[in-house]
């Protein structure tokens, strides 16, 4: 006879349990659907609670418990953990965490069915209708666990729950007994803090970039001072380094459940006519460090001061190409440039003469238009959606009869769409971003 190891045991249970709603964790979707989306080991998040491992005989990435990460490795299915990772999974054991917040039923109304022929069932379709409230620490994408005697589903609010503060919203599911239908409140708060944490740390580098830059002369006649100009392009490397990290967080976080990235239209192009009146120029070149890429002793480095500027129309995250006789590079800016104002950037570039020199408005300038229609469109559903959860939870204060009851499942359906819809846009815009360079 046979036997099964028990290591194949534990790994299927593995593999099993993560293709199963989970009631302990929420936040961003599975590695497997990161790896869709292009991102490497490194850049994979994991769910909060869990720890990421790499499988020995595949090299991906795989997000688990802290009790099943040392056993696989142990086990040779994964790789040997290093002190880093040992030291996080004893920091998981020793915290657990709470829910950052509650959620509190306020009604269950059934639907009606419209359709013709209709079969009788003893399972219906129910609005379940709650609260949703924050407690001590902000949620940016509340995800809750909604379950009932027929049906089981994750879904995301698309509003963060700030702390102290509640609002209304509704699910749809399906029930033999509505009595049975309860919903959980998946967040602990560790994506949302570490996504703030970022935030900081971008804003704070900005601050400092910005800084730097009132030290640049706008003028050509006086000479820029090398050392602020290196402190420049060393912050702003690190500053897209952690804004790419940042796209990422919000990339796998706004995923709704159930979603597959690869039905996500996600933006392929980044190419587009420049908005009227955006303009360019070099305002300073002058020699920097040794010339880097290159085995031609004529081929100089250059730092060159430029600016942007826009017209009647802001720009968001203006790309500008700054080109010589022996390369090109494409510069973004960090910030929108406001309408009838100018910016002021840095970069290194390669050349044999520097009259070579020249900045241009980049083909992919045309991201602006695409980045701010997004942005528009976000914020155009996001004000929507305030106003049919605020319909609804008038609707629901007061005593409900057949009439109001049915617009407040018509408003559920609306409130359930409207909120993938947000949360894949702002996937879009997040991918979006991710692939300005």
């Amino acid at each position: 006879m046979n036997l099964i190891p028990v290591f194949a045991l534990l790994l299927g249970t593995v593999l099993i349990s993560g293709t199963l709603p989970s009631q302990s964790f929420a936040d961003v979707i599975s590695p497997r659907q990161q790896m869709k989306l292009d991102f490497t080991n490194d850049q994979i998040v994991c769910a909060e609670g869990l720890v990421k491992i790499i499988k020995s005989s595949s090299d991906k990435a795989s997000c688990v418990k802290p009790s099943t990460a040392e056993k696989l490795a142990k086990n040779g299915w994964a790789k040997t953990l290093s002190e880093q990772k040992i030291e996080e999974i004893k920091s998981k054991k020793l915290t657990k965490g709470e829910s950052a917040g509650t959620i509190t039923k306020i009604a269950t109304l059934k639907q009606t069915s419209t359709a013709s022929g209709a079969k009788s069932s003893s399972v219906s379709g129910y609005a379940y209708i709650f609260d949703a409230c924050g407690v001590t620490k902000l949620v940016k994408a509340p995800e809750i666990y909604v379950t009932s005697d027929s049906e089981t589903k994750s879904v995301k609010l698309a509003s963060p729950l700030k702390p102290g503060s509640c609002y209304t919203s509704s699910v749809i599911i399906k029930a033999a007994d509505p009595n049975s239908i309860t919903a959980t409140l998946l967040n602990k708060g560790g994506i949302s803090e570490k996504i703030s944490a970022l935030e900081t740390q971008i804003a704070d580098l900005k601050s400092k970039i910005a800084t730097a830059k009132q030290k640049i002369p706008t003028s050509a006649d006086q000479s820029p001072d090398n050392e602020n100009l290196n402190d420049i392009l060393s912050m702003k490397k690190e500053l897209k380094g952690l804004q790419d990290q940042l796209r990422r967080y919000l990339m796998v976080l706004y995923v709704p459940p159930n979603t597959k990235v690869s039905k996500i239209d996600l933006p392929k192009s980044i190419t587009g006519k420049p908005l009227d009146g955006m303009t360019t120029g070099i305002v300073s070149i002058t020699d920097s460090v040794s010339p880097t890429g290159s085995n031609n002793p004529e081929i100089k480095r250059f730092n060159v001061v430029f600016e942007a500027c826009a017209g009647k129309q802001s720009i968001r995250l203006p790309i500008i190409t700054v080109s010589s006789d022996s390369e090109s590079v494409d510069v973004k800016f960090i910030d929108r440039i406001i309408p009838n104002s100018c910016q002021v950037s840095v970069t290194r570039i390669n050349a044999v003469d520097s009259e070579s020199i020249v900045s241009t408005i980049s083909g992919n300038s045309g991201i602006s238009s695409q980045i701010k229609s997004l942005e528009t469109q976000i914020s155009e559903m996001e004000s929507s959606l305030a106003e049919m959860r605020s319909s609804l939870h008038d609707l629901v204060s007061k005593k409900l009869d057949s009439n109001s009851e049915a617009m407040a499942v018509k408003l559920t359906q609306d409130i359930s769409k409207l909120r993938n819809d947000i949360l894949e846009n702002r996937v879009k815009l997040n991918s979006l971003l991710l692939n300005v360079q």
